[in-house]
């Protein structure tokens, strides 16, 4: 039986988000359709319903996975405060999966992207931070992480607008630079 924990189940769904992930250079996620779906991966509508509600459930799978991946991506780390290498493997992750971040940032407003990014070395950090930035509290702290978060996602936006023309240490040394004078708090 075609069960979630089997590994045909698993293959199907790897193979929807794929499609999903190649039509989406082509076309907007709105213009995605099941049917559409089904065709590419060779399987009928009920199969993909075993996987997914609907098109947006998808797209929720998606950025779960990927975000899930950048977690444990910067989980692991001996410099995960050295903001320019840390930001250069985030950059070098978005550019590889640009198609669905240019989807992603233009209508998602959430900040999960950012949380696995920052992810739990912030919050271990966070009174620590705090004080040595000069906030007065978590509260103001967590402004100021509310502030970057959303140059950050302007960044990406025009980076991606751009074709990823600059490398991701290119990327990485530009916001390194933004926090200079904060530098030996970061290295």
């Amino acid at each position: 039986m075609n069960t979630p924990n089997n590994q045909r189940f698993q293959e199907t769904e790897d193979r929807i988000v794929d499609a999903f992930l190649s039509l989406l250079k082509e076309r907007e996620p709105e213009k995605i359709t099941v049917s559409q779906l089904c065709a590419v991966c060779h399987i009928n509508r009920s199969s993909f319903y075993l996987h997914f509600t609907d098109v947006y459930a998808l797209m929720v799978e998606i950025d779960r996975r990927l975000s899930q991946y950048l977690g444990e991506l910067f989980s692991s780390g001996k410099d995960e405060w050295n903001i320019g290498r840390r930001f250069t493997r985030f950059f070098s992750f978005v550019g590889e999966h640009r198609d669905f971040y240019r989807v992603y940032l233009d209508r998602c407003r959430d900040s999960r992207l950012f949380n696995a990014a920052l992810g739990d070395v912030a919050l271990r950090n966070v009174e620590r931070l705090a004080g040595e930035m000069g906030f007065t509290s978590e509260n103001e702290l967590r402004y100021h992480q509310t502030f970057f978060k959303a140059g950050l996602a302007s960044m990406l936006r025009e980076w991606i607008a751009g074709g990823c023309r600059e490398t991701p240490e290119e990327m990485g040394d530009i916001l390194s630079r933004e926090y200079a004078p904060n530098r030996g708090r970061f290295m």
